[in-house]
């Protein structure tokens, strides 16, 4: 059977809509005006009870003061951050060029670099050219503030892509462009990241830029996204095997040349022996990670659960005695959601009862971000700031899908909520057996958030309308 082109799905929610009735047309016409302004209103209620709501409950019915975002805005607006990942990258540079014949990864540092040595091939080229160590920190502050405010204007155009349907006039009105900016800029894990000073900012922007080229049918630059995404994190290779697998081939073909490239400037650079080393990294990571209650894994959660290492105090070096049945938890999670992500279009013929069209769903844009959430919580350390690549996956849903009337909004906005928001109270719970699950909000968000797409239905059947914008009830 042929698979369709990435057009394939806003085809067919065109051609169903052009068959329509005049009556049902008013419908989807009226639909997004209303839907626009409860986008706006959630968005703006979602920032109040999220910034100014839980200090409340904190303080009267806990007594006590709580974390929150506010310092994270701050340090934005005043350009100033943590060097998290600046850190640990430009001393491996910097340890490289003063001992080129001893191994990188085995330099300590602050904390160990646990990227592959292609992430760190600008600041190399940076060093070289004669540029000192507080410029280049400077210069990786301005870039990474550039890359928040590119991230926003990414969402926002990923909207504006994603509204321009038939029978939908204007396309994106200002209320939902101006909920999707700010929605965008208070999502907690992008803030989150320009604050510390983490390289994940960068991953935020490829992920978004990815987003924007499929959904507009542009296979080789989401092919590059792909590639630099796993310049940084390897589990981003998932993408690929997931374009191969969908017979995406302009995408892979893309990636493939990209990731060559990087990889042989990344030998030419360091050496061999240096990139192999990195290897040995990997399988280190694979079987420790912190336990910290930001750590938000299936290997963080059990760890926590079980009161096996730290969960509110944070140490680089401080690891969580290994666990022998945690870890093959872990293992046998990251392998059940790859192996759910790959068997996307099945699944959601399954669920959606879809036969006729059973393959269109195949490297749709939900199949593809049902991937890219597994890229995150598939792994043995998923930080906070991890989930920042989730961003656009939400502003493709809601346009796509929700704004159309196809699905419950109610789970959408608490899968949103749980993943945007810090809800800092839950660490209350950080002493209490069981119920300290409750920390790892973000992951059972992504994992609602995963639901979500894999029970997905952008495309109505024929003769179908869509549901009433009052009601926007699950099929």
């Amino acid at each position: 059977m042929r698979i369709p082109s990435l057009h394939s799905a806003a085809d067919c929610d065109n051609r169903t809509l052009g068959g329509l009735s005049s009556v049902t047309r008013s419908v989807v016409e009226a639909a997004p005006g209303r839907s626009d302004r409860r986008l706006l209103l959630f968005v703006l209620l979602n920032i109040l009870v999220a910034n100014a709501g839980f200090k409340l409950v904190a303080h009267f019915v806990f007594h006590t003061g709580v974390d929150e975002m506010r310092g994270r805005y701050m340090d934005f607006l005043h350009f100033r951050q943590f060097t998290d990942s600046w850190t640990p990258m430009l001393g491996s540079v910097n340890y490289f060029l003063a001992h080129p014949g001893l191994p990188i990864y085995r330099a300590r540092l602050y904390d160990t670099l646990i990227y592959p040595l292609m992430s760190i091939l600008p600041l190399l080229a940076m060093k070289r050219a004669g540029v000192g160590d507080a410029a280049v920190l400077r210069t990786l502050m301005v870039a990474s503030w550039l890359a928040v405010c590119t991230v926003v204007g990414l969402a926002v155009a990923i909207a504006a892509k994603v509204a321009r349907r038939p029978f939908e006039r204007g396309g994106l009105s200002w209320r939902a462009g101006v909920a999707t900016a700010m929605a965008a800029f208070f999502f907690m894990p992008i803030t989150l990241a320009f604050s510390l000073g983490q390289a994940q900012i960068f991953l935020d922007l490829f992920f978004a830029l990815l987003v924007l080229f499929w959904v507009q049918g542009r296979q080789r630059p989401a092919g590059v996204m792909m590639a630099l995404m796993t310049m940084v994190k390897p589990q981003f290779g998932l993408l690929l095997l997931w374009a191969a697998l969908r017979r995406r081939w302009n995408a892979l073909a893309a990636g493939l040349v990209t990731l060559a490239i990087g990889g042989a400037a990344s030998v030419a650079a360091f050496g061999v022996s240096n990139n192999l080393d990195y290897l040995r990294v990997l399988a280190g990571l694979s079987r420790k990670a912190q336990s910290h209650y930001a750590n938000q894994s299936m290997f963080g959660l059990l760890n926590r659960a079980i009161f096996n290492g730290e969960n509110m105090p944070y140490h680089p070096y401080v690891y969580p005695p290994f666990v022998p049945w945690v870890y093959y938890v872990t293992l046998a999670t990251t392998a059940a959601l790859v192996l759910l992500a790959l068997a996307y279009p099945f699944i959601n013929r399954r669920i959606n009862a879809i036969n006729k069209r059973a393959r269109e769903q195949a490297g749709s844009m939900a199949d593809l971000g049902a991937m890219g959430v597994v890229c995150v919580i598939a792994t043995p350390m998923a930080w906070e700031h991890h989930y920042g690549v989730l961003l656009p996956i939400f502003v493709w849903l809601w346009f796509a899908v929700y704004r159309r009337g196809f699905g419950s909004i109610w789970k959408l906005g608490l899968a949103f909520v749980l993943i945007a928001d810090f809800l800092s109270p839950l660490n209350f719970f950080a002493a209490i057996p069981v119920a300290n699950v409750l920390q790892s909000y973000m992951y059972f968000g992504a994992l609602l958030l995963l639901a979500l797409l894999l029970g997905s239905n952008q495309a109505p059947l024929d003769g179908e309308r869509p549901s009433p914008p009052a009601t926007m009830t699950a099929r």
